[in-house]
């Protein structure tokens, strides 16, 4: 039975297009032994499992689409040629045509790597990464199996069933309107504040001060670069944030906000004082959605800050940890869901709201936290998943980039080194610019 858009994945969807599609990563490295044929098997299994990744997208009215469970099966491709961190050439992915979920596969000098492409209107990034303990579990067992080893690894349990509350995150008008005063401050900073692009853009839409024209050569491949902390780093930064009595997110974002003023500063002749807005993932999913399958089940928050504030880091600091504060105490995460419910109640109304092509936050930052601790599978001595006789080195995660909105940094930690991933828009930003982004982060994180 058809499954009808919610408003977020609506607005997913439509705000697609061929500049900036609507796609997130997840580059999977492994050194061992890898059976591509079981590999194959154990994703094909785990697709079967669950009804978004193998859906398309059907119109059922001028501005109303809905999913529609497909037998066209997820494109696989192998690739040769990668870039520099490891990323194949991709196909962008057509939900008319195709269910929105793709595998690559490369080899290279020191292992193996699999790349999943989704379009995030079919899941959030928590959904995704389950998606890959899932195949990682599955594959386990198919090795077991292989060997004639009889212990199975327990499958984390789905229930299809579920999919209709993905939409439902406990939203209602009493909610809004609790904190009237609250939602109407979030409120007037979606609608009038506007925030500026990391590099200044060449159309004048984002009424910049400099305008930067587009770079000519852009890669082909997923523009996205990754470094990571050590396990003595990461349990530096974890403890920093504890002492502070702040949250590991709030001390991510006072960093990057550093970081972008920084940066900007070195690279933009900047004569004013811009707005620059970190947009900021949250989970919606409850005790209820246990078991729901891959889906959005999330909303976004939004913090803004001058560069000028900057200069007092402490301050900006504790600035930062209230407003987190304050979003989460008065459930500010709810506004941007009502905002798409009101846009909705219009026909065409998420339609016309993504085609106004203006920047909408400077960056994002999507912490996923501590991954794969429910993933039933044995470590090695540096806490590094074993599959078989495959070893998950590393992951990165890397959400989509927008008009305007030129970098999306995940940070993610896994056998325990956090690790920063940035997506950047290769025709506003050079690779070195984009290093040089990524290596300011790590450094303020080191010295927090």
């Amino acid at each position: 039975m058809p499954l009808p858009f919610t408003p977020f994945e609506e607005y997913m969807f439509l705000d697609d297009s061929p500049s900036y599609p609507m796609d997130s990563f997840r580059l999977l490295h492994f050194t061992g032994s890898l059976d591509i044929r079981l590999l194959a098997d154990s994703i094909a299994d785990v697709i079967q499992r669950q009804p978004m990744l193998r859906s398309i997208v059907k119109k059922a009215g001028r501005f109303r689409f809905v999913w529609d469970e497909s037998e066209v099966p997820p494109s696989a491709y192998y690739s040769e040629e990668v870039s520099a961190a490891g990323y194949p050439s991709v196909e962008s992915i057509n939900l008319f045509k195709e269910p929105g979920f793709k595998v690559y596969a490369t080899d290279n000098e020191t292992g193996f790597s699999i790349l999943l492409q989704f379009h995030h209107s079919v899941s959030d990034g928590i959904g995704e990464m389950e998606i890959v303990g899932d195949i990682l579990t599955e594959y386990a067992n198919k090795y077991q199996e292989k060997t004639l080893n009889p212990k199975p690894f327990k499958r984390r349990e789905v229930n299809p069933a579920l999919l209709p509350l993905r939409g439902k995150s406990g939203l209602t008008l009493y909610k809004y309107f609790r904190y009237y005063f609250d939602t109407a401050i979030t409120t007037r900073q979606l609608l009038l504040k506007q925030p500026a692009p990391l590099v200044p853009d060449v159309s004048g839409e984002n009424n910049s001060a400099e305008q930067v024209p587009p770079l000519k050569d852009t890669p082909k491949f997923p523009a996205v670069i990754a470094a990571e902390l050590t396990p003595k780093e990461t349990k530096y930064f974890f403890r920093q944030a504890k002492d502070q009595k702040i949250t590991v997110n709030d001390l991510l974002v006072h960093n990057l906000f550093l970081t972008l003023f920084d940066w900007r500063r070195q690279n933009i002749s900047d004569k004013g004082n811009p707005l620059l807005r970190i947009s900021v993932p949250m989970n919606l999913r409850t005790e209820k959605h246990q078991g729901i399958p891959a889906s959005n089940t999330v909303t976004m928050v939004f913090l803004d800050r001058r560069p000028r504030s900057g200069l007092n880091k402490e301050k900006l600091l504790r600035s930062v940890h209230r407003e987190m504060e304050w979003i989460k105490r008065t459930e500010q995460k709810h506004v941007l869901l009502f905002g798409l419910r009101l846009c909705r109640m219009f026909p065409g109304g998420i339609a016309w709201a993504v085609k106004r092509k203006r920047c909408r936050a400077t960056a994002v930052l999507s912490n996923l936290g501590r991954i794969f601790k429910d993933v039933p599978l044995p470590r090695n001595e540096e806490g590094k998943i074993k599959a078989g006789a495959a070893i998950l080195e590393s992951i990165d995660a890397s959400p989509p980039i927008r008009h305007g909105t030129q970098i999306s940094f995940s940070a993610l930690t896994y056998a325990d080194r956090l690790r920063l991933i940035l997506r950047y828009d290769a025709k506003m930003m050079t690779a070195q610019q984009a290093d040089d982004l990524l290596k300011m982060f790590i450094q303020k994180i080191k010295a927090a």
